[in-house]
């Protein structure tokens, strides 16, 4: 049901605020064909009385003005692995686009107020994995948040999501107002909560099944004994994810948490390397073809009654007298024959030599890497052969 109309999507945010049986419900009857104004009335109206002081109409226009986009679990658009999970957000906003690549997550988490080994060791993760086209989830919080997000956004073609505990419309902490701007052109911010609330404290443990689910692990990097990262560690386990833990010094109050969850059976990690090949039959490989971003017309504008259906993926334009983009094969080619031409290369000197696209580079990577031509070296370059 890619088609929604207005009334569709304001049955949808009515529906997002209801409780979780209540929501449970609302994707059963979705299931058997009813759309959301049909589901809303099929609901108990006690439920949907509570909310009364909502205004759904208002809600849409707001998000016009402020350039929220909306994207509903009945779309294409929808995360896939977030869709598996027990209770799904029915309405994501955001800001920013999801791309298919975003597949390849894995929600890196920890304590606001890290050491320096902590902080080193999220940067080293997240910045690592990214470059080999793993998109880095995480809650745009202080500390090991903010590190991961950073270090996948300093990767030149790096992806990242930012999961919000508030309205997507409010940026918290008040000091990542540059971060948040980085991660809406370069990745995307998402929340499953009404434009302009606030950052309540019962809103961050909710928001951590969202950041769990929207990967295929999670990494907690460092961690107090009770501290949030546990949640989003123990949703993972029941969403069927791996959880990864990385040590630290015994004597450390961060490191409590992170050994905690290795007693209780996390993979221990000491390396990137460790976390995406322990993952390596996850990952998913999507051709030039698929790598554009995915875009769903009801999601970015939702007030047409109805929505003319795209096709997707988008054919190759080729006009008389352009020349042919290359296929996925030949992009593949033309990276190893350069790694074969120069030697060992970092990503931005592949760029450079082989003129491909930078959005396109990372599928191609993770494709090679999987079939065992070429490897990525502890510095961080990429050599032919296998590890």
């Amino acid at each position: 049901m890619n088609s929604l109309s207005e009334k569709d999507w304001m049955a949808l945010l009515l529906l997002n605020r209801l409780g979780v049986e209540d929501r449970r419900r609302a994707r059963n009857l979705f299931s058997e064909g009813h759309r959301p104004e049909r589901v809303v009335e099929l609901l108990d109206p006690r439920s949907v009385a509570t909310h009364i002081t909502f205004d759904p109409q208002k809600e849409l226009s707001l998000c016009w003005q402020k350039g929220v986009s909306l994207c509903s679990i009945l779309e294409d658009a929808y995360p896939v692995s977030l869709r598996e999970i027990a209770d799904p957000p029915l309405v994501l906003y955001m800001k920013g686009r999801f791309e298919l690549n975003d597949e390849n997550a894995l929600a890196v988490v920890g304590t606001r107020h890290p050491s320096f080994y902590g902080r080193t060791q999220a940067k080293r993760f997240a910045g690592e994995l990214a470059s080999k086209g793993v998109t880095i989830v995480s809650g745009l919080a202080r500390g090991i948040d903010q590190a991961a997000h950073e270090a996948a956004l300093d990767v030149p073609y790096g992806r990242t999501i930012a999961v919000l505990g508030c309205g997507i419309d409010i940026v918290y902490p008040k000091e990542h107002v540059k971060l948040f701007e980085r991660i809406s052109q370069k990745g995307v911010l998402i929340s499953e909560y009404a434009i302009g609330t606030p950052p309540l404290a019962e809103n961050f443990p909710r928001r951590n099944r969202i950041i769990s689910g929207l990967g295929h692990g999670v990494l907690v990097v460092e961690a107090h004994s009770r501290s949030g990262s546990l949640i989003t560690a123990h949703e993972a386990l029941d969403q069927g994810r791996e959880v990864f833990s990385i040590p630290g010094p015994v004597d450390q109050l961060t490191s409590r948490g992170t050994h905690q969850l290795i007693k209780e059976g996390a993979v221990l990690a000491e390396s990137p390397e460790e976390v995406f090949e322990a993952l390596s039959g996850k990952w998913k490989v999507f051709s030039t073809e698929m790598s554009a971003p995915v875009s769903n017309a009801s999601a970015v504008c939702p007030f047409k009654e109805v929505v003319d259906e795209k096709e997707f993926p988008p054919k190759t334009q080729n006009p008389e007298g352009e020349t042919p983009l290359l296929t996925a094969g030949e992009n593949l080619n033309c990276v190893v024959e350069a790694l074969n031409e120069e030697g060992s290369l970092m990503t931005d000197e592949i760029l450079d030599i082989t003129g491909l696209d930078p959005g396109e580079l990372p599928g191609i990577l993770l494709k090679l890497e999987l079939d065992g031509k070429i490897r990525r070296r502890r510095d961080g370059k990429y050599e032919t052969g296998s590890s």
